[in-house]
């Protein structure tokens, strides 16, 4: 019995030690690559996978994922979003600029989970100086409304990376507060699953 309840912790805390190995390198590829936001989120995917498959296969309790996923998820966005926006804040420059123009896309993409497909929406604003110079990079919202605070003819501040290795972003979209917040949150939920699982595992609730 002892020997069963030895290997479930020791394999809990390679778990847990795994996930955050896995979260902490998605946070500093955003960091220090903005660019590669994309391998920083599908790293941070993994890391939450690592947590979920690791939790199911080591205890005999669905239940136990019901809390996990909120928890890891929480986690997971809110490393990517802090990650994302330390990486902007230091390679990017305050930038005044005004909107010149606005163009939206729609596509529909087709796939097995919703039928008709799904709406992609793409907004695209073009950007230039204040003096009139254009600004060659345009300024990208992927969601259904864009950016409602402003439209063509604004004068707006966004962060430039003068070697075009991030994205542009408003200056007003980098939160740090409520970033580290959510991280906060998700990792004293994560904390506590693990806890309990460790609880579960201490007192036999375990998969022989």
């Amino acid at each position: 019995m002892a020997s069963h309840n030895f290997r479930g912790q020791l394999s809990l805390f390679i778990v847990m030690a795994g996930t955050a190995v896995l979260l902490a390198l998605g946070t500093v590829v955003i960091v220090i690559w903005p660019n590669l936001l994309l391998a920083g989120i599908i790293i941070g995917c993994c890391a939450v996978l690592v947590a979920l498959v690791g939790i199911r296969r080591i205890l005999d309790r669905r239940w136990v994922l019901w809390l996990a996923v909120p928890a890891f998820g929480l986690t997971g966005l809110g490393a990517i979003m802090l990650a994302e926006d330390l990486g902007i804040s230091r390679v990017g420059e305050v930038t005044e600029v005004v909107v010149v123009d606005h163009t939206s896309e729609v596509k529909t993409v087709h796939d097995s989970t919703e039928p008709g497909g799904r709406k992609v929406y793409r907004h695209e604003y073009s950007l230039q100086h204040i003096d009139g110079s254009p600004i060659d990079e345009p300024l990208i919202y992927r969601g259904q409304d864009g950016f409602e605070e402003f439209d063509t003819g604004d004068t707006i501040n966004v962060l430039i990376d003068p070697d075009g290795n991030a994205p542009i972003e408003p200056a007003e979209s980098i939160d740090f507060a409520a970033d580290v917040a959510l991280l906060i949150v998700g990792v004293l939920l994560s904390a506590g699953v693990y806890l309990m699982c460790a609880l579960l595992l201490l007192f036999g609730n375990r998969r022989h």
